[in-house]
């Protein structure tokens, strides 16, 4: 093979080299951006997670018992909905058993508050969801 074939095959493959190894650093960047992206969209949820909490907080403490109020506290430093679900289920529960036993002259207000307890956590069980 003469020498000024050689020369540019070598150039051809530094030429190739050069183009592989820009293309993997813009992927790089792409990829670094991505996840700087996705750090920013988790913390925006993560917003939105805190304040709907907040706002039902602030709905419940006038209905809410003490314990629902202790638990939806708690749901601002977990993942996940289980215990929200299971409060949720224990409420409708509790509730059935109420109006079932409900004699028919019954102050009906500690059953509105749990009505209204139950429909502000399904409401941020779903906009946790």
């Amino acid at each position: 093979m003469p020498k000024k074939e050689e020369e540019s095959g070598l150039d051809e493959l530094m030429r190739l080299q050069r183009q592989f190894t820009r293309q993997q650093e813009e992927h790089e960047a792409q990829e670094r951006q991505r996840q700087a992206q996705g750090k920013k969209v988790q913390g925006v949820l993560q917003g939105l997670r805190e304040l709907n909490v907040s706002m039902s907080l602030d709905q419940l403490k006038s209905v809410a018992p003490p314990e629902v109020i202790k638990g939806v506290t708690a749901l601002k430093n977990r993942e996940g909905t289980e215990d929200l679900r299971k409060m949720i289920s224990k409420l409708a529960d509790d509730l059935e058993r109420r109006i079932i036993d409900l004699p028919a002259s019954a102050n009906a207000t500690h059953l509105a508050n749990s009505m209204r307890t139950l429909n502000i956590l399904m409401d941020l069980y779903f906009s946790l969801k």
